[in-house]
């Protein structure tokens, strides 16, 4: 039986419009979204034993008699019940179906069946639950090899998909190749048509990783190709050697009233470095949370003006902006350098711009020119549009600035060495001394108020600031918890705290009131919304408890935990969840275990997906079903692979399956 590729989904056996809807559900609409609806896991049921070897708790495949069948529906809670008997040459075995019914009306008594499941010792018997079935006189697609599980949905189950992918194996083998032979060869690579049919069912593990191997690149070329070719298109900008006075440099670092971290020494050399050379710098400074990148950026600043260029320090809210004014205005005025501060309501004419501009988005309106801009930081790079990026390059029209990222939100390594090998990258892979790892633990809010409760009041009277965080402003239809609400029950917890909130609705300068509020000691309790996952720096801040925890992604988090232990203060995160999925409590659990950021992306990134790195709006990047973006072997494979492709198809004209790709959903969003 043979189906075109792109055959809407009913045109399959089984298949009507109700169950069209529920496939919807899955994105499958049409038969080449089937074939590439892969497994997220596979179960070896290749061996059949015999009855009478069956161990509890083992995944067992036997080929046995049906002897005995009944079913009945159950007095108490109304469920349909089916047992069955089975028998082979060793013994017998008791099986039972429940909510099933129309198990039974497929099965013949004294005929042999393949059954797989997972055995269970129930009073002292073992048996199977709910195990699949099919005739042994028949190919099997349930039983007796290695069985794909799929991802499911309500009404959508793996036995179903099984069966109806099993429909296509004439389409799947017809399939059209992508590669080249030669790049095939080359590569020892499984043809495409042969690589699908076995990750669909694969004869055995062996077969099933030259399968998952080869879709796994087909799934990584698309980027890997759009980043050479946008590197092709995109011509060397011309900029500006930056004369660096090292002495000052020196003079700055030895002049400060603690010691830099040997990451911290070697990132500003590595920036100050290009810095001095006519190609713009283009490096991206990566630092866990309280790893001390202003330092950093604050000798380049330092560097920047002592040779008569002005710079741009941009960050994503007024609060954030703010804070890098407070901190880097003193360390800079030593050394005679102008620092000024521009945000939507601190507006200054650009004739007096200082020789170093903090602002936020205001930088970038028409009417801010500056004069000789030289370097350009933005702080929380993926905050900000690759557009609103490259009007602030603009700002100077006779050379592109040397341009610095910051970031705290943790980005695994192996992305950077495996698709951005060639973007220049700095790690602050140290916490300054005396910092301490802030304890954290998973609690419930039935459970373990008693215990939060004890420690807050005891960090107030230490003079310490909490944060408690909430999803929502106000209170709505979902069960999560609302800082409205939060804030009533918080004053009855702790009636002599003074408490104050912080949310994204409030204006700029309430917003800046209660962060003064906050460092004047006129606050003991911040009850907030993400809102403070970047931007508050709070040296005596030592406990953060984040309600529903649930709601927030790993990397988010870890950044609300970054808003303790800045100091020398013991600090304490709290993560309550009360209604977490087993994956989320997965990735709960993890935050719990480790402080370790990167360890934390690398969990993050095989649960939810890389997040993009190619479109503007920096979101929605489509989730890779295959290719493991922790896999440096198999990325730098996908990198050579892209590399020969083009060098033997510069146009990509003999492979109109990744030029159509790359157009639809990468090269024309490239920065």
């Amino acid at each position: 039986m043979f189906f075109h590729l792109r055959d809407p989904i009913t045109n399959l056996p089984g298949i009507g419009s109700k169950m069209a809807e529920k496939l919807a559900r899955l994105k499958i609409f049409n038969v080449v979204d089937l074939i590439y609806y892969f497994p997220r896991k596979w179960e070896d049921f290749g061996k059949v034993i015999p009855i009478n070897k069956i161990k509890p708790d083992s995944k067992i495949t036997i080929k046995a008699q049906l002897t005995s069948l009944s079913q009945f529906i159950s007095p108490i809670k109304k469920m349909s019940i089916t047992n069955a008997i089975f028998q082979d040459d060793s013994g017998a075995l008791k099986v039972t179906w429940f909510n099933q019914p129309y198990i039974s009306k497929n099965l013949e008594k004294q005929k042999t069946y393949l059954l797989a499941g997972t055995a269970k010792l129930n009073n002292q018997t073992i048996g199977l639950t709910n195990p699949t079935i099919e005739p042994a006189d028949k190919s099997p697609i349930h039983s007796g090899g290695i069985i794909p599980v799929y991802p499911m949905t309500e009404g959508v189950t793996s036995k179903f998909i099984r069966k109806t992918i099993n429909y296509l194996t004439t389409t799947i083998k017809k399939i059209p190749e992508t590669l080249t032979q030669k790049l095939i060869t080359d590569f020892k690579l499984t043809p495409l048509p042969q690589a699908l049919t076995q990750i669909h069912s694969p004869k055995s593990i062996a077969n099933l990783k030259t399968a998952q191997k080869r879709l796994s690149l087909e799934e990584l070329l698309p980027i890997q190709l759009s980043i050479l070719i946008s590197r092709q298109l995109n011509e060397q900008p011309t900029g500006q050697s930056i004369a660096i006075d090292n002495k000052i440099i020196d003079k700055f670092i030895n002049q400060l009233n603690f010691k830099l971290t040997p990451s911290q020494k070697t990132a500003i050399d590595q920036i100050l470095k290009d810095m001095q050379n006519t190609i713009p710098m283009n490096r991206l400074l990566m630092g866990d949370v309280g790893s001390g990148k202003t330092i950093v950026a604050a000798a380049s600043l330092l560097a920047t003006s002592q040779a008569g260029f002005q710079s741009a320090f941009m960050a994503p809210t007024e609060v954030l902006a703010h804070q890098h004014y407070d901190n880097l205005r003193p360390l800079l005025n030593k050394w005679d350098i102008n620092v000024s501060l521009l945000t939507a309501n601190q507006k200054i004419n650009s004739e007096n711009l200082g020789d170093v501009v903090i602002g936020t988005h205001s930088l970038i309106q028409e009417n801010v020119d500056f004069k000789n801009l030289g370097l350009i930081i933005i702080d929380e790079q993926h905050r900000f549009g690759v557009r609103q990026r490259q009007v602030l390059k603009d700002k100077n029209p006779k050379f592109t600035p040397h341009f610095l990222s910051l970031s705290a939100t943790p980005i695994p390594r192996t992305l950077f060495l495996g698709l951005l090998q060639d973007l220049d990258i700095s790690w602050l892979d140290s916490l300054p001394r005396g910092r301490l790892p802030v304890i954290t633990k998973l609690i419930s809010s039935n459970k373990d108020l008693d215990t939060i409760k004890s420690t807050i009041e005891q960090e107030i009277k230490n003079q310490h600031k909490i944060f408690i965080i909430a999803p929502l402003i106000d209170i709505g239809t979902s069960n999560k918890t609302s800082i409205t609400e939060e804030q009533k029950r918080i004053a009855k917890l702790f009636p002599k705290a003074r408490i104050d909130v912080l949310h994204g609705r409030m204006s700029s300068q309430d917003k800046l009131q209660v962060m003064e509020n906050l460092s004047t000691n006129k606050t003991d309790i911040l009850v907030a919304t993400s809102v403070i996952e970047v931007g508050i720096d709070i040296p005596d801040a030592s406990v953060v408890w984040i309600k529903n925890a649930e709601s927030f992604g790993l990397s988010q988090l870890h950044q609300l935990r970054g808003r303790v232990g800045r100091s020398d203060i013991q600090s304490y995160c709290f993560i309550e969840s009360d209604s977490a999925t087993p994956q989320t409590l997965e990735r709960l659990q993890a935050l719990a275990e480790t402080t370790d950021g990167n360890k934390l992306a690398e969990i993050d990134l095989k649960l939810r997906g890389p997040g993009v790195f190619f479109k503007d709006q920096q979101s929605g990047f489509a989730k890779l079903q295959l290719a493991d973006l922790t896999n440096i072997k198999l990325i730098k494979e996908s990198r050579k692979l892209a590399t020969s492709l083009l060098e033997l198809d510069p146009t990509l004209e003999h492979h109109p399956y990744f030029k159509k790709q790359i157009e639809l959903n990468y090269l024309t969003h490239q920065e």
